[in-house]
């Protein structure tokens, strides 16, 4: 997952984790890579107007895309490993989501995809607000629940698989958080992606032994109503399920004139 975070006693505990899976971090899930997901973040994002900050932005995917397509991207990231990878395509810094190393007014555009389950959202919403310039656009994603048939289960399967888990999110909560920091939606989309948990499971070398066949086993023998919803399938030894993807976009708070 892009990672950041800006609860103090998480921190180190990211970055190892992220550390140990920058290398294959970019095989290690469909999402990141997947071009209907990327293209609805750049589609977002709009017009390219300037200055773009990919926050949290792991080895920089949608970054790349934003920057093919003509913004002028910065990015950041809790990871000094992932940080490595990413600055190979734009200008990246190691840093903190709550303590935003960046000029107030500094961005047209920031995207913060699949890791504000990691972060305190009033400090990563505010310090967002506040590189952003007056009305400027966030582009805020994660994988939520498709409904509350799947949701206790989900968050069940997140919990046990990510100890760094700093909260579960469903769409309402997402929308909840975005409104009472002032972000005006401007436009929610909903996307199915195709995930093999059995590959996802085997491409994640932090979890501690036996904690992935434990989590491919919570997929496989979940409650019918979340197996129909994720359409979970098993074939030759491989259990995978459709994600259930939202993207906010959403327009930062108008500053006040002082």
């Amino acid at each position: 997952m892009e990672n950041c975070s800006v609860v103090d006693v998480s921190i180190t505990g990211l970055q190892k984790q992220f550390d140990i899976r920058s290398g294959t971090f970019e095989v290690s899930a469909a999402w990141i890579t997947d071009k209907r997901l990327i293209g609805e973040h750049v589609r977002l994002a709009g017009k390219p107007s300037g200055p773009a900050l990919d926050l949290c932005c792991g080895t920089g995917v949608v970054g790349r895309a934003l920057a093919a397509y003509g913004w002028q991207v910065r990015g950041l990231d809790i990871s000094a490993a992932m940080t490595s990878i990413s600055s190979r395509y734009f200008p990246v810094v190691q840093g903190n989501a709550g303590r935003l190393p960046f000029a107030g007014d500094s961005f047209r555009l920031s995207v913060c995809r699949q890791t504000f389950q990691f972060l305190d959202a009033r400090k990563v919403l505010a310090e967002i607000s506040r590189v952003l310039v007056p009305g400027g656009i966030f582009i805020l994603s994660l994988t939520v629940p498709f409904s509350e048939q799947d949701r206790e289960w989900l968050r069940k399967i997140h919990t046990f698989k990510q100890d760094l888990l700093l909260k579960f999110y469903t769409q309402e909560d997402l929308a909840g958080e975005l409104s009472r920091a002032g972000y005006r939606i401007l436009e929610t989309v909903n996307l199915r992606v195709r995930e093999s948990v059995t590959g996802w499971m085997r491409n994640a070398p932090e979890l501690r032994r036996g904690r992935g066949t434990a989590v491919v086993s919570l997929v496989k023998n979940a409650p019918i109503r979340y197996k129909r919803l994720h359409r979970v399938k098993e074939k030759n030894g491989d259990v995978s399920e459709d994600w259930n993807w939202v993207i906010f976009k959403a327009a930062a708070p108008l500053k006040k004139i002082l």
